[in-house]
């Protein structure tokens, strides 16, 4: 969604430009170079900034120095605050600590973020900035530190000069725990700017588009469409109308997952979605522009504001590949290339302009096994970036290893109690309840059975089924449910307790 941890102490006038770029954009953005330019050894005691009352910096308490640090952000009272939390011992300075390292900047600071939750945690220092960040940043997440009075001025304040917006916006944060797991993406809000009723294109208009190339498909109130993945691995939102329904399409370029959600709320009010350039457990924070509310991407469900506790309808999404989709959905639309997006309101801002080469979106990334940012310790059954199909329904969650699901046929997993059909497609999979099928008997939808599917059987909404294991012959058809695709780092941190398949143990 964004770009990994920056160093700059002073926050770059609209990080958008980072992230985008002001033309062609080269290989997005790489983990950062942490070395400054010049780094000569201090061979005295570091200068401080004078305090507003003339009281020596080093003489205040650790909670003076910080309110000092907050009234006047400067590198020295940022390596000194961190060195003292470090000396303290006590965990609650976590994500504290993190914070500064988001935004310190020099050397210093950053070594000694490094050595001092290295102190706290008990985890030795690799040295190396990204790594720690997320390293100590998982750690905090995982055991679930408590910050402590004061942390929710302290960050407030602290990413208010990144944009004053911030202080309202994390002031809706009531949860202390979820306050310190939130960080900084690298843009502001808004800066990757989403597609609002992007242009659409007939498949004939669309000859730029390649035959194996992904696209996001979807069939809403009849109408079917395909979002090419190369146009929202830039954009990461789309606010449009599909069949007569409002929707938002979400992606999450740093946890690969696509989620189409009904903007309707239940009173009839419709919703519009922006990124809000935040992030929690390496995985994108929406708002909407309505109630300022902030949205969990991956549950769809809204954790902050007055629409708290609030989650939206989701519609099935498929992963695949242009030609398959338009093989069975001719009549299907798809998008124009997005054209640059300009700022009226700052006309001395230059318009970002994207490459939409396929696969040039976060390509460094892709090709990495590292996160840019923290998120929850994940067990190693999956590679942290393996992706895997998944399905929430409700008691039960599964994760499927795609790259085993590309290998194989159709096949019945009984989820719970619930027979659904996993049905394979390049790029990704649909998945279908068998549940509640008349004249189907019961043992016909045995787990790890294979399914016969019908020629042509496979529909967006339904699957026509022929046979299952080779013995039961049956022709029924089976409504599609939702279900999705991430990396695995962010499935696992928001469903700990999911299935597995296959199966770690090879049963």
């Amino acid at each position: 969604m964004a770009e990994p941890p920056a160093t700059s102490s002073t926050p770059p006038a609209d990080s958008a430009d980072s992230a985008a770029g002001s033309g062609a954009a080269d290989d997005d953005m790489g983990p950062p170079d942490t070395t400054p330019s010049e780094a000569p050894t201090p061979t005295t005691q570091p200068f401080f900034p004078g305090t507003e009352d003339g009281r020596p910096f080093l003489e205040l308490t650790l909670l003076e120095k910080i309110d000092e640090f907050l009234e006047l952000p400067n590198t020295a009272f940022a390596a000194n605050i961190a060195g003292e939390m470090g000396l303290s011992g006590e965990q609650r300075w976590v994500p504290w600590i993190l914070d500064i390292m988001r935004f310190g900047g020099t050397r210093n600071v950053n070594d000694t973020s490094m050595r001092a939750l290295e102190t706290i945690t008990g985890i030795e220092s690799s040295g190396d900035f990204n790594t720690d960040y997320v390293r100590y940043g998982s750690w905090y997440r995982t055991y679930g530190i408590d910050p402590g009075e004061g942390y929710e001025e302290y960050k407030r304040v602290l990413y208010a000069y990144v944009a004053y917006e911030y202080d309202e916006i994390l002031a809706q944060v009531t949860d202390r725990l979820t306050l310190g797991a939130i960080q900084w993406g690298g843009v502001r809000r808004g800066g990757i700017p989403e597609l609002n009723n992007p242009e659409r294109l007939t498949p004939v208009e669309a000859d730029f588009m390649t035959d194996d190339e992904l696209v996001l498909g979807f069939v809403i109130g009849g109408e079917a469409g395909a979002y090419p993945v190369r146009f929202l691995a830039r954009h990461e939102l789309a606010n449009d109308v599909v069949g007569g329904v409002p929707v938002a399409l979400g992606y999450c370029t740093l946890c690969l997952t696509a989620l189409m959600f009904d903007r309707r709320l239940p009173n009839g009010d419709v919703l519009t979605f922006q990124t809000s350039g935040l992030l929690m457990d390496s995985n994108k924070i929406m708002i909407d522009n309505e109630t300022e509310s902030l949205w969990n991407h991956l549950s769809g469900t809204a954790f902050a504001g007055p629409l708290a506790g609030t989650k939206l309808e989701q519609f099935p999404v498929a992963t695949v590949r242009w030609s398959d989709w338009l093989a069975d959905h001719p009549g299907t639309f798809t998008l124009d290339t997005p054209p640059p997006t300009f700022f009226p309101e700052l006309p001395e801002r230059p318009p970002i302009a994207y490459d939409y080469t396929p696969g040039a979106a976060y390509r460094s990334y892709y090709s990495s096994e590292d996160l840019w940012f923290p998120t929850f310790e994940t067990p190693d059954v999956f590679e942290l970036k393996d992706e895997v199909v998944t399905v929430d329904r409700g008691d039960h969650a599964l994760a499927l290893g795609l790259a085993a699901l590309e290998r194989g046929d159709p096949f019945v997993y009984v989820l719970g109690d619930e027979p659904l059909v996993i049905v394979p497609n390049q790029g990704g999979a649909r998945v279908y309840s068998a549940a509640d099928v008349e004249g189907v008997p019961a043992a016909a939808w045995r787990h790890g059975a294979t399914v016969e599917v019908a020629p042509r059987g496979v529909q967006h909404d339904e699957l026509r089924v022929n046979g299952v294991d080779g013995r039961n012959r049956v022709d029924v058809r089976l409504p599609r449910i939702v279900s999705s695709q991430s990396f695995w780092f962010a499935w696992y941190g928001l469903h700990p307790d999911t299935e597995i398949w296959p199966p770690p143990d090879g049963g």
